[in-house]
């Protein structure tokens, strides 16, 4: 199931937009809605859904500024609106769509499979047993140099604001100035996953899941990586 959040400060459209998910999008499951953007920004912080649909004008911390405010995420943003003229700054954050309310039920179903048409291929490779057969390079720039690594010999991206800190196999480090998200698109077909807010780990260098602790991971260069709650049990089905 794709796991959605909704922001909208008024609950009529929330309940609307809520009824037609339900009716016409039977893969989607509803999480959480909030009226209070501030409430839906601490919850955020939390939890990692696949779908945010979130108002844009809203009293107090409007769509933008609530994503502002979050910094890094790895779900995708859907707008609901009753205004056309934020599409521009929609595009900047890389939002998967834009709707005007009343929301369509066409265009509605239209995002969802936009959602699930970008995400597919990502999960066929993940999934896949058989070996990637292309050896892309992954090219990392810094302010010194550019350095091209196979994607095996990335063991762990964290994330630091709007910088991504990269740990190689050799032991040695790379920062870049990508965000985390930018580099989990680079990655995801290669076999990595967003463990945790600010990690993206490569699956083959996990050795142990341990349990106490609230649950981490031990990597085999001897790092530790926490895992969020809300990840445990998709990371719990690709390890086995």
């Amino acid at each position: 199931m794709i796991k959605a959040v909704l922001v909208d400060d008024e609950k009529h459209p929330l309940t609307t937009l809520s009824w037609k998910i339900e009716k016409f999008c039977s893969d989607v499951e509803i999480v959480k809605q909030f009226i209070d953007p501030s409430e839906a920004l601490d919850y955020l912080r939390e939890h990692q859904p696949d779908i945010l649909f979130l108002d844009i004008e809203m009293p107090r911390l409007d769509g933008f500024e609530l994503l502002e405010e979050l910094g890094d995420f790895s779900f995708e943003v859907i707008f609901t609106t009753a205004y056309d003229e934020f599409g521009i700054r929609a595009v900047k954050v890389d939002a998967l769509d834009y709707l005007l309310k009343p929301v369509q039920n066409k265009e509605l179903k239209a995002a969802i499979e936009k959602y699930k048409n970008k995400h597919m291929e990502k999960a066929e490779v993940l999934f896949s047993s058989k070996p990637m057969e292309k050896k892309n390079r992954i090219a990392l720039a810094t302010k010194e140099s550019i350095q091209y690594v196979l994607p095996e010999n990335i063991i762990l991206c964290s994330s630091d604001s709007n910088y991504t800190l990269i740990y190689l196999s050799d032991g040695t480090k790379k920062i870049i100035s990508r965000t985390l998200k930018d580099v989990e698109q680079w990655l995801a077909p290669y076999g990595f996953f967003r463990a945790h807010l600010s990690h993206l780990v490569n699956l083959q260098h996990i050795k142990e899941y341990v349990r106490s602790e609230g649950g981490y991971l031990l990597l085999s260069t001897g790092l530790t990586l926490p895992v969020a709650r809300n990840r445990k049990e998709e990371l719990l089905k690709l390890l086995s």
